[in-house]
């Protein structure tokens, strides 16, 4: 008999996240900044990382006291830090910090209409919720090995809420009864029961019919009241505190903030492509502070926008697995209930001056959204089972291709952010593992001199592999370099005057370290199988959001910039793709090498 582990029976097991010696952050400094700054810089760079590690100075000093704040704490002493820096985020959500996952829909893209989608999905994320609770959700595991579930109980009836200087994040607690999610359409708002006062689970169907009887009726285009949540912070304050004077909205806010999940219904996406940048640029019947909003399109395509304060990719996988194998199956649902879900519009009470604030965010998200170009391609040449079959890592593969694009399209190297998940620990999230590395620099030179062999080109590749996955195990053991500096600068501005320090230390304004933590690719990958397109914003002005998804036989590449970074966009697209096939015709071109002195 298979033995089923509880959904958090290994969360006492977990062990801590370490903090790593400052011999270790020391050197792995220099590393890092070395092939990203000119050699002036370099030199004055380390002279600045001598004196912040210097035997008694400040490195020393942080580093006891960031000891000491680890051991006064039960969980994780990175998640009050790293929790901070979200929520004190300033800048749009759509436009600066949540993501967004566009899944395939070939198996069921003429199985459903939009409201049978509708119920289908509010069933499947209801059935999700009640297996989390009822711990029934097998614990993740990576080799064996069981990762951090503490993001589980963040997916549902959850929410951002604005407030001045520094957000809020709400979960409610666990509760099977009288559940229910919210449905935008023509930007008004329904509350749809998906449980009824026992906690039983409305059949999908009934959730349909009443889908279709109340909510696609509707003719009325309502007051898009969420756009509001596009604004800049301290701006979706001050909105949602004049709503929250009202009663009505009040309890809105309430619903919204308690729904399981929002379900918004794009009636304006054409295709994938539009679909995908609807996502991310349209405001339409969406709430970018609610934790998961799915999108259904007159397509039948599913898309996800995922607000990241509380949650991130790796564990949100788990519900665009849960929805995907659900709408693609199918299975039969046992009828526990004959009782109707009931659905409810909600109406705001807007005031005169309400609704002029609300029109100028309009006004100003369209103005906005103009500013960023996106640019998807499915890359079908290869994918990662040839990568592995050329002895490569598929993201070490695509990492070197990426710094030759870079380069050929910048003429220099910059520094690229790839998040390494440390859900091995307890209330572990992610590092941070820069890819650009002496091994690309080299191979990038190399590449471009045109005048080495294939062979030494291929050994260059192998070295670049070997020490790109060396630095992502690194992090994934907790020994990274960046949320270690950055933990250190905290326990700076909480305890500077305390430990003798009057002002931040130079490390942190040094043009090198700097460098370093300048976004200017942001990179995330991901291997699930059902996902079509993933996209999010470049996080600096100058730079890009790279996406990518390895799949066996493809890899899709997505790409984020300004509108006035758009022909280095192309270029960028355009020079990946074929770094990718040059790479692979010289590994190509060495085993064909091998095999002709092997006869």
């Amino acid at each position: 008999m298979t033995t089923i582990n509880r959904t958090f029976s290994f969360q006492n097991e977990l062990p801590s996240l370490p903090i790593p010696p400052l011999s270790s952050t020391k050197s792995k400094l220099l590393e890092w900044i070395e092939p990203i700054v000119s050699l002036e810089q370099f030199n004055k760079t380390s002279d600045v990382i001598e004196r912040f590690f210097e035997i008694g100075g400040e490195a020393e000093k942080l580093q006891t006291k960031l000891q000491e704040w680890d051991q006064m704490r039960t969980g994780s002493w990175l998640a009050p830090f790293w929790e901070d820096s979200y929520l004190r985020h300033r800048d749009s959500l759509p436009y600066s910090m949540n993501f967004n996952i566009l899944l395939k829909n070939d198996h069921y893209k003429n199985r459903y209409t939009i409201a049978e989608m509708a119920g289908r999905v509010s069933f499947l994320v209801t059935e999700l919720y009640h297996a989390i609770i009822d711990e029934e959700v097998e614990p993740e595991t990576v080799r064996g090995k069981p990762l951090d579930m503490s993001q589980y109980k963040n997916f549902f009836r959850s929410v951002r809420i604005p407030r001045l200087d520094r957000d809020a994040f709400h979960v409610a607690d666990f509760d099977k009864k009288n559940n229910h999610v919210v449905i935008l359409f023509k930007n008004n708002v329904y509350k749809v029961q998906v449980t009824n006062r026992d906690g039983v689970i409305y059949h999908s169907l009934d959730i349909a019919a009443a889908i279709e009887a109340t909510i696609l009726a509707e003719q009325e285009e309502g007051v898009n009241v969420g756009i509001f949540t596009t604004a800049e912070r301290n701006m979706a304050a001050e909105v949602y505190d004049m709503l929250n004077t009202s009663k009505e909205n009040a309890e809105i806010l309430r619903t919204i903030a308690d729904s399981l999940v929002i379900i918004s219904i794009d009636e304006e996406s054409k295709d994938s492509e539009e679909a995908l940048k609807n996502l991310m640029l349209n405001a339409n019947n969406k709430y970018f502070d609610k934790t998961i909003e799915i999108i259904i399109t007159k397509q039948s395509e599913l898309g996800f926008n995922v607000e990241h304060c509380a949650v991130d990719g790796t564990s949100i996988s788990a519900v665009i697995s849960h929805v995907s194998k659900g709408l693609k199956e199918d299975l039969p649902q046992f009828v526990q209930t004959f009782e109707q879900p009931l659905v409810e519009k909600q109406k705001w009470e807007l005031s005169t001056e309400t609704l002029d604030i609300l029109n100028q965010f309009q006004e100003d998200h369209l103005q906005q959204k103009n500013k960023y170009y996106l640019r998807s391609e499915i890359f079908t040449d290869f994918g990662a089972d040839e990568i592995k079959n050329m002895n490569f890592s598929p993201d070490a593969f695509f990492h070197m291709a990426l710094q030759i694009a870079q380069y050929r399209t910048y003429g220099e190297l910059k520094s690229v952010y790839e998040p390494v998940s440390v859900r091995y620990f307890y209330e572990g999230r992610t590092e941070c593992a820069r890819a650009t590395s002496m091994e690309k620099r080299n191979l990038v030179e190399a590449l471009e001199s045109e005048s080495e062999s294939n062979e030494t080109l291929y050994a260059l590749m192998q070295k670049v592999s070997t020490a790109h996955s060396e630095r992502i195990k690194d992090c994934q053991k907790g020994f990274g370099v960046e949320r270690h500096m950055y933990g250190l600068k905290q326990i700076s501005h909480l305890f500077g005057t305390e430990l003798g320090l009057k002002e931040l230390p130079e490390i942190f304004q040094d043009k090198g370290y700097l460098a370093m933590r300048h976004d200017f690719l942001s990179t995330s990958g991901m291997t699930y199988q059902n996902v079509k397109y993933r996209m999010f914003p470049p996080v600096v002005d100058d730079g890009h959001g790279v996406a990518y998804i390895l799949l066996e036989d493809s890899i899709t590449i997505n790409i984020s910039s300004y509108i006035e970074n758009k022909n280095n966009a192309n270029q960028l697209m355009e020079h990946m793709i074929n770094a990718l096939n040059e790479l692979r015709m010289i590994a190509i071109d060495r085993k064909r090498l091998l095999s002709v002195r092997g006869s």
